[in-house]
Formats: structure tokens, C-alpha cells, sequence
């Protein structure tokens, strides 16, 4: 999984804002991120507490500073970002649709974004050769937590369905009730699947197989 922490996010951009106001010696605090971010400072606040980075707000904020989104949220040095700008791979971000709290399938039609990944996170995400069958979309609701929080993006592999389905591995399937990330263990006997949370307050969901749709293994995520 790819990782970031709240903190170390938050002091690369207010490195970020410090490098490029008028003033470099002027001290920027929280409510100056906050209003980079276009956020309220109680948003950031809460947000600290938690420690659940504003995903929406920092992908905004890298579209308008012309930031590589990487350098944010994957720990990866500036210097290095300079050299590898001219290779950075997009891949599909649909960030209108949100998994665990109901949505649309994906598919072409639904409303997306291009997320940019540097060499060193198509790596972890598989290479290359997978890149081309990952996309991303974001996590809303606390069923997957702690592995996945809530206010994460996921990437998936779109090729890793049924039948190169593994059993107790995380996918994300599309129910007559939206589109969940869980747990999913294939019971062919009964051609139904049980999706499973990770966290024990969510009871686990029994589905016939003809009424879901497994869309793709979860292979990263933001947090």
C-alpha cells in the first residue's frame, strides 16, 4: 500500500507556500494551508485531529500550483520530480464516484480526471504493463478501516475480476446498492459472494453472484 502521513503533507505544502510568497521569511501556519487549500480552518482542523487528508482539496490545490501530485502525497523529493516530469503516466481518477457509500458502476461514460503517477509509484502499482488496467476512485465510510480510511483514494486493477479472483483479497464491487470496497470470499457451491469488512461494527454482506459485478483488486491507496 501506498502511504502518506497527514503532517508530512501538510509540510510540503507549507514549504510550497513558503517558497513562493512575496515574503520568504514570513511564517506560514495552519490557517494559511488552509486557505491555500481553499478550505475552511475548521475543515483543517478536524481533518488534523483525525488525521484524514483533504484528498479533494490537496488534488485541487497541486492543479492550480502545477504541482506533480506525487511530490505531495508519495514522499518523493522535488529535485527528483524535475527529472522525471516528462515521464509521468495519468491514469483515470473518478473522483464522483465513491465506494462503501453507493454510486454508479465505472464505466466510460461516468465523469473523470487524469491522475499523474511518477515511474517510482507505477512501480508499485505493478509496472507498466498493469498501469494500463488501473484507475482510481475514492473511499467514503469507515467499513475498511484501519487498512483503508475513510476520505482515501484506491487504485484498482480493472483485469483482476473473477476468474483471477482471490479469495479474502480487497476488491471493489458493484451491488444493487452501490459500489463497495470489501473483503470477498467466492462460495461457488452456493455462486454467491460474501463481502467482509475490516472493521467488526459492518456485518458481512451475502450476494448472489448474477447481482454483482466485481470491478477490480484494490492495489494502493493514499493513506
Amino acid at each position: 500500500m501506498i502511504s502518506s502521513d497527514f503532517n508530512a503533507v501538510m509540510n510540503k505544502i507549507r514549504i510550497h507556500i513558503e517558497q513562493t510568497q512575496d515574503n520568504k521569511d514570513k511564517k506560514v501556519y495552519d490557517a494559511d494551508i488552509a486557505k491555500a487549500l481553499d478550505i475552511s480552518k475548521e475543515h483543517y482542523c478536524r481533518s488534523k485531529k483525525e488525521s484524514k487528508i483533504p484528498l479533494q482539496a490537496i488534488i485541487n490545490f497541486c492543479a492550480k500550483e502545477n504541482i506533480v501530485i506525487n511530490y505531495i502525497l508519495f514522499d518523493q523529493m522535488p529535485d527528483s520530480l524535475n527529472q522525471i516530469t516528462d515521464k509521468i503516466i495519468n491514469i483515470k481518477y473518478f473522483k464522483n464516484i465513491n465506494t462503501s457509500a453507493g454510486g454508479g458502476a465505472i464505466n466510460e461514460k461516468e465523469n473523470f480526471e487524469y491522475l499523474g503517477l511518477d515511474k517510482d509509484v507505477v512501480e508499485q502499482l505493478g509496472g507498466k504493463e498493469a498501469i494500463k488496467n488501473i484507475e482510481a476512485l475514492n473511499v467514503t465510510g469507515e467499513s475498511m478501516e484501519p487498512l483503508i480510511k475513510d476520505g482515501s483514494i484506491i487504485f484498482i486493477d480493472k483485469s483482476k475480476t473473477i476468474p483471477s479472483f482471490r479469495n479474502n483479497d480487497i476488491y471493489v464491487v458493484n451491488t444493487q446498492n452501490g459500489v463497495v470496497v470489501k473483503k470477498v470470499i467466492f462460495l461457488p457451491k452456493y455462486n454467491k459472494l460474501q463481502l467482509l469488512s475490516c472493521n467488526p461494527l459492518f456485518l458481512p454482506e451475502l450476494h448472489d453472484c448474477d447481482d454483482v459485478e466485481v470491478l477490480g483488486k484494490v492495489v494502493g491507496t493514499s493513506e
